[in-house]
C-alpha cells in the first residue's frame, strides 16, 4: 500500500495453524442431507437470514463445521444454533407447508426425470401392479418436500405439480402481468 519496503522489529510473530475439514465430511453431509462449500465446510441456508440453519429442517451448525473462526465466534454461533433448536423442541407439533408437490398418477409414466434434481430428496420411484401389468410412478414424501417446483419444471408429462402453482395458473399470472404493461 505504501509502495515502499518497511521493516518492523517484532518481539513475537504468531502464525495460526491451518484448519481443514475432516476427511469423512462428505459422508456426514450426505447422511444429514446438508451441502458443502468448495472448501468442504458446511454451507448454511442463507448467509444473512439463516446463518446457523441448513435447507434441511431441524439441522443446525456452529463453530468449525461452518468455517475457521475464533472461540468467541464459535460460542456465539453455538448460542444461536441452540436457540434455533429450542424453538423447534418447544413445540408440541410442527406444521408442514401446504405448498408441496402433488403427483398426477395418470400422467406420470415413471421416467424419474424429477427424482435426481430434487434438492430435498423428497421423491422416490415406485412400482406396483395395475390391471395385470407393472406400473411405475413417483411417490412424494410430504415431510421432506418444500414445494420448490424443481420436479414440476423437469417433468415432461405434467405428472407432478406444486399445490397452488399448476401450469395453467402460472400461465394466467404471466398473461395478466403482460396485459398490465
Amino acid at each position: 500500500m505504501l509502495n515502499m519496503p518497511i521493516c518492523i522489529e517484532a518481539d513475537l510473530l504468531v502464525l495460526s495453524a491451518a484448519i481443514i475439514p475432516n476427511e469423512d465430511v462428505d459422508e456426514l453431509g450426505r447422511l444429514f442431507k446438508v451441502p458443502l462449500n468448495q472448501d468442504k465446510f458446511f454451507l448454511e441456508a442463507h448467509m444473512k437470514l439463516r446463518p446457523v440453519d441448513f435447507a434441511t429442517d431441524g439441522v443446525f451448525m456452529c463453530g468449525l463445521a461452518h468455517s475457521p473462526k475464533s472461540v468467541s465466534e464459535s460460542i456465539a454461533q453455538a448460542d444461536a444454533a441452540a436457540a434455533r433448536a429450542a424453538t423447534i423442541l418447544s413445540k408440541d407439533e410442527i406444521e408442514l407447508d401446504a405448498k408441496i408437490s402433488e403427483i398426477i398418477d395418470a400422467n406420470c409414466d415413471g421416467c424419474a426425470y424429477c427424482i435426481d434434481p430434487c434438492p430435498y430428496k423428497a421423491l422416490t420411484l415406485i412400482e406396483y401392479m395395475y390391471k395385470g401389468s407393472i406400473k411405475k410412478t413417483v411417490e412424494r414424501d410430504a415431510a421432506l418436500c418444500k414445494g420448490c417446483g424443481v420436479c414440476m419444471a423437469t417433468c415432461p408429462k405434467k405428472g407432478i405439480f406444486v399445490r397452488g402453482f399448476k401450469l395453467e395458473q402460472i400461465s394466467a399470472m404471466v398473461e395478466a402481468a403482460l396485459i398490465g404493461e
